[in-house]
């Protein structure tokens, strides 16, 4: 199943969260659905800049963090809890860990207004 086939997955346009919200070098989770299958949203920020994964480590399918909200982060780089995989924040891409070569699946989101939204800012919006 992908991303956008998971019963969970937010609408277009919906909130995710304030961009201060997310620690500056680390990372934030926001879930939609309940119960250990739903859709969890991974959140990293660095300054002004944010980016938006599924939170799951394509090693197993866990998710990055141990713990609730307790992201290991550093250096532009957030590894995974449970096999030290480390991922570049900037694209998702690992470069050290059991899943090399592979990456985090990218979500899209865009900040407006000191917000966080899933999708597309222009989805849905007529172009002339």
């Amino acid at each position: 199943m992908t991303w956008q086939q998971h019963p969970d997955c937010p609408a277009n346009g919906a909130r995710l969260c304030a961009v201060a919200d997310i620690p500056d070098g680390g990372g934030l989770e926001v879930a939609f659905g309940a119960g250990s299958e739903n859709f969890k949203i991974l959140l990293l920020r660095q300054e002004a800049r944010v980016w938006s994964y599924v939170n799951r480590c394509p090693h197993f399918s866990l998710p990055l963090n141990y713990e609730p909200q307790n992201f290991i982060a550093s250096e532009g780089l957030i590894m995974c809890a449970h096999h030290t995989a480390f991922f570049r924040i900037e694209s998702g891409e690992c470069v050290d860990g059991p899943c090399a070569g592979t990456g985090l699946t990218v979500l899209p989101a865009y900040c407006h207004g000191g917000e966080v939204y899933f999708g597309s800012r222009h989805h849905g919006m007529e172009t002339a």
